[in-house]
């Protein structure tokens, strides 16, 4: 029921987290993170109520909720300026079952001016797994679009390469799981070079997630990881805050 509610009366706010190129220090784009404005219990973070909302009526409901808003917030952006920003969107698999996801987006992008590049949308292992069939059919149709899509949390699962070979994927997200021990574990970091070795030998993109530290970005650097984001960049902030961060207003008032 508080769902429902939280729905109905718009408690849900989307959190932006920086994505930087590593060698260059530039701002790529961002991640649009779902957080709920509970009246009571204050800002609650998507492990609170994450999993009931996905297992839930409302995912797809929620999930259109957060695409129109995040390209909403990413067209607006690019026309203060930051021409080349680019918005992640996580998908819930509900998505995938109810409607027809590849002409959401595409309206939605025609909605608000965005082109197609400059949205990417994640999945994980687990969306493509429950729902293989349709959303390998959606996913084609998306990529056909010229939307980007991003594996998230590669190599936690079983079936990470196997599905690279049959699905549209354009960037690798290597796990902070990974990111936070390999400057401490060889295996951890084998396996980000092994990823990212995947992921050239695909063609694929990479971007490094959970960077807290300068070691951790140059290490990534020298195994030529692309992107990153993490505490070291910055935390999800509100889309008025991301903007003050990154002098997005400063472009804001150039423009005016």
């Amino acid at each position: 029921m508080e769902l429902h509610r939280a729905v109905a009366k718009g408690e849900f706010l989307l959190f932006y987290q920086p994505q930087i190129n590593l060698a260059t220090g530039a701002l790529t784009g961002a991640e649009a993170l779902l957080r709920w404005r509970h009246p009571q219990l204050g800002l609650l973070a998507p492990a609170v109520f994450l999993p009931s909302l996905e297992s839930g009526p409302l995912a797809a409901t929620v999930g259109s909720w957060v695409l129109n808003e995040a390209c909403s917030q990413a067209a607006f952006w690019r026309r203060s300026g930051l021409h080349d920003f680019r918005i992640a969107v996580n998908l819930f698999g509900a998505q995938f079952r109810e409607g027809d996801l590849a002409a959401e987006v595409a309206q939605t992008l025609d909605r608000h001016g965005l082109p197609p590049e400059a949205l990417e949308l994640e999945i994980t292992e687990n969306i493509v797994l429950n729902h293989d069939a349709a959303v390998l059919e959606m996913l084609q149709r998306l990529r056909a679009q010229g939307v980007g899509i991003s594996f998230d949390d590669f190599g936690t699962g079983y079936a990470s390469l196997s599905l690279l070979k049959t699905h549209p994927i354009t960037r690798i997200k290597i796990d902070r799981s990974f990111v936070s021990g390999m400057l401490d574990s060889n295996r951890d970091a084998t396996v980000i070079r092994a990823i990212v070795d995947v992921a050239r030998s695909f063609d694929l993109n990479t971007i490094a997630e959970g960077i807290e530290t300068d070691a951790q970005r140059e290490r990534l650097l020298a195994e030529h990881c692309e992107e990153g984001q993490g505490y070291l960049f910055g935390k999800p902030l509100p889309a008025q805050q991301f903007a003050q961060a990154f002098g997005i207003e400063t472009a804001l008032r150039i423009l005016a």
